[in-house]
């Protein structure tokens, strides 16, 4: 007999990456980020959890210069991993791709348009809409991606829809990165009031945030390759090799939790000895709150 908390397990489990930024042929990110290794590393950390994971979402910034042999990189790392875990792929483009040799790479097309697509993960439908705008860093979305996104939420999924694009619809801390917003919030708020949608993954900010697209949560993963400093002055844009993280994104009927999950595995301890754990597991499910909870004087 386990030892169980009484709430149900999630309905889905999404792991969440964003803003891989990878540099083929060993070379480094701004001369410090070995972005390959970090991937590596990333990806690993999403197999050894043990969740069952339904999609792994990479929400843009897939490579650092739209480079075809970043791509390609992209795809032997990735695919033997979406293979063992046996979930779907979902990703989208940002500002740093180039979506004519994304396309051809990841999708098989030779096309500049963007490659927007439905996913359909038993019965929670995710949605991601390439959200960046070609010659430029900050990110929209044309008047047919809007048609086109407002005619897929006209019809509801039985789990609700995840929206993923790049470029986070909230107000971010860095004045330098509000430059480079998301340019009709409004616009893109007007499309998802009154849907199924139920939170919004995205990117771009390279650090772990959140906030709301009027009542949709909107979950910023922290960037697989390098972290804004939040901790120096929000007028300065300092890049750091630390905290780097992806997000455990868990969908339950009545809500959608995210956990952040460091990439650097660290030293670990039992946080429950072997005896609580064997007594626990004599004491009857309908006494274990009682049980667990209750402080010793």
């Amino acid at each position: 007999m386990a030892l169980t908390g009484s709430r149900p397990a999630p309905t889905h489990v999404l792991a969440h990456l964003s803003d891989t930024h990878l540099i083929a042929a060993g070379g480094l990110l701004a001369g410090h980020i070995d972005t390959e290794a970090q991937l590596r590393k990333a990806l690993a950390r999403v197999e050894s959890s043990g969740e069952r994971v339904d999609a792994l979402v990479l929400s843009g910034d897939l490579a650092d210069s739209g480079d075809p042999a970043a791509y390609e990189l992209l795809r032997d790392i990735v695919d033997p991993v979406v293979a063992r875990l046996g979930c779907a792929l979902v990703l989208t483009g940002g500002n740093h791709d180039e979506r004519r040799p994304m396309a051809r790479t990841l999708h098989g097309i030779d096309t500049d348009a963007p490659q927007d697509t439905v996913t359909d993960c038993e019965g929670l439908r995710v949605i991601a809409i390439d959200s960046a705008v070609p010659g430029y860093h900050h990110g929209g979305f044309t008047d047919d991606q809007y048609a086109w996104l407002a005619n897929e939420l006209a019809t509801p999924a039985e789990h609700g829809t995840i929206l993923v694009i790049h470029h986070a619809p909230i107000t971010y801390r860095s004045p330098v990165m509000q430059l480079l917003d998301f340019d009709d919030v409004d616009r893109l708020r007007a499309v998802v009031e009154g849907s199924d949608v139920r939170a919004v993954l995205s990117g771009h900010l390279h650090v772990t945030s959140f906030g709301t697209l009027g009542s949709v949560p909107v979950i910023v993963a922290g960037g697989v390759s390098y972290v804004d400093d939040v901790g120096a002055p929000r007028e300065l844009l300092m890049g750091v090799d630390g905290p780097q993280s992806w997000n455990l994104v868990e969908v339950h009927a009545d809500q959608v939790v995210a956990t952040v999950v460091p990439i650097e595995q660290h030293e670990t301890w039992p946080a429950l000895s072997a005896a609580v754990t064997e007594f626990m597991e004599t004491v009857p499910e309908a006494d274990r709150r009682e049980v667990f909870s209750r402080k010793r004087t």
